[in-house]
């Protein structure tokens, strides 16, 4: 494999970490707010994060009144050295915040500082072990000593994998506990042409790492999203790269589509093989493919791809479509299909 290329830690669900530990780097405090737990009808789920620093609000925990809450409390947080560091607020989601989601949520708010990037590393390191990891922290009341609110522990998650961010807050201890995903799946984006690059932008948005497969150096844009990696090279790539990933095949070359799908079809499980293209070039493609491959196999091939039938060339409406056929197969994760030898 191109040892040049290393996959992100993980993929949205840790962006936080990652502005964190560089604005703490630069000595810059912020507040880290999580949704600690959801109850009933709400915008977002127990473990998403956004955060709050002197540039402003980042990410978001479902928008609205909410959300204008919970950022003047950070605001207040960062504002005010003498607020306790570690705080949870209860909201309720009706008509006193002009939402009628009827829900409620419990936001655990953290002011964090330089002594905070002890834990935010050891975070760091245990999900670049390849596990998911289990954060806990006290949040005592306000009565209490706050200097146990500084209290962190950071673990790595034996057995089953977290698949989603979740955090549980325990009321009897006073404790936060979240979870962090070892790893997210995996798109494999071949080609990087106008309808590669509108894909791409659109699943850097999703909670999936991207690798991104083209033989021309200068195709790559200047600034790349953290859950993606550009992969110089070709089909030679394809047996290195990892088994259980979802292919979107869309090079500049019927040749190389062709030469690619050979290859995923040889080496690889694979839990989704798409290929862009007209139902022409399908019916070739599979005459080809079935002169090496069983039929079983080759019918896994999707072409066109995308969830939604246009006759639209433009690679922005391409790319919404392709990406929530993406975003449906998440959802409905069923275990990959071995790799037929030939």
């Amino acid at each position: 494999m191109n040892t040049a290329l290393r996959l992100p830690v993980a993929s949205i669900h840790s962006r936080w970490l990652e502005a964190v530990r560089s604005r703490l780097l630069r000595g810059e405090p912020l507040v880290l707010i999580t949704v600690a737990r959801a109850l009933g009808s709400t915008p977002r789920d127990a473990g998403t994060r956004m955060w709050v620093d002197a540039e402003g609000a980042h990410a978001t925990i479902g928008g609205g009144h909410l959300e204008l809450l919970a950022i003047e409390a950070a605001r207040a947080m960062l504002a005010d050295a003498g607020e306790p560091p570690a705080q949870l607020r209860h909201y309720a989601l009706g008509p006193s915040l002009g939402q009628c989601c009827g829900g409620a949520v419990w936001l655990a708010f953290e002011r964090l500082e330089t002594q905070d990037l002890a834990w935010c590393d050891a975070l760091h390191d245990v999900l670049a072990s390849g596990s998911a990891a289990r954060r806990t922290r006290r949040i005592p009341a306000a009565r209490e000593d706050e200097a146990h609110a500084a209290s962190v522990h950071v673990e790595a998650v034996e057995g089953p994998d977290v698949d989603q961010p979740d955090a549980r807050w325990h009321e009897e201890d006073g404790m936060l506990i979240d979870f962090t995903p070892a790893s997210a799946p995996l798109v494999v984006v071949c080609g990087a042409g106008h309808v590669g690059k509108a894909i791409v932008r659109v699943l850097a948005e999703l909670p999936l790492n991207v690798v991104w497969l083209d033989p021309r150096e200068d195709e790559w844009p200047g600034n790349l999203p953290d859950n993606v990696r550009c992969l110089n090279g070709d089909a030679d790539d394809v047996p290195d790269l990892p088994d259980d990933a979802y292919w979107l095949v869309l090079t500049h070359s019927h040749a190389l589509d062709l030469e690619i799908i050979e290859r995923v079809l040889r080496y690889k499980s694979f839990r989704y093989l798409g290929l862009i293209g007209s139902d022409t070039k399908r019916a070739k493609f599979r005459a080809r493919l079935l002169r090496k491959f069983p039929s079983e196999l080759v019918d896994r091939m999707i072409c066109p791809i995308g969830i939604v039938e246009t006759s639209s060339k433009l690679p922005g409406v391409i790319a919404v479509s392709v990406a929530a056929q993406i975003a449906d197969l998440l959802e409905h994760v069923s275990k990959p299909a071995e790799a037929a030898g030939a």
